[in-house]
């Protein structure tokens, strides 16, 4: 059961990243003993084939280059992935310095006007809703008003 176990993790982590959250409820879905679950989690946390911290890296660069969001955003998405809060508040602060969110800023506010939304209110309102804090939206907003 235990081969079985491990098998069967290795398999889904060469089919796509996991977190270790992740892994261990597909396991235990599968019928797999949860002693066990967590015995092969840990051999795989100790070969380093499991990594919270590589994998909420990989979502966030995946993430942002299909569609901008903000820090509050990005960080909820990691922590509903299962990955704990200090772990996904590093990667988000690693991966967003202030010139790279309010690059995002920007491309979310371009993509907003494309769509012909141009009420000040709902731009501000949508990039909101997107993860962006108010001093950012308050940001572009004002560079969008520049001539």
């Amino acid at each position: 059961m235990r081969r079985q176990a491990r098998d069967k993790a290795l398999g889904l982590l060469a089919r796509a990243p996991h977190s270790t959250c992740s892994l261990r409820l597909k396991l235990l879905k599968r019928g797999f003993d949860a002693r066990i679950v967590e015995e092969i989690l840990t051999f795989l946390c100790d070969k380093e084939y499991l990594d919270d911290r590589r994998f909420a890296e990989s979502w966030l660069q995946a993430r942002t280059e299909r569609r901008p969001e903000g820090r509050a955003l990005l960080l909820s998405g990691l922590m509903r992935k299962g990955i704990r809060r200090e772990v996904a508040e590093e990667a988000v602060e690693d991966l967003l310095t202030p010139e790279v969110e309010l690059e995002h800023a920007r491309r979310a506010l371009a993509r907003l006007k494309r769509t012909g939304e141009c009420d000040p209110d709902r731009l501000m309102r949508k990039l909101a809703t997107r993860g962006f804090s108010y001093p950012l939206i308050r940001g572009v907003m004002e560079e969008l008003r520049e001539p």
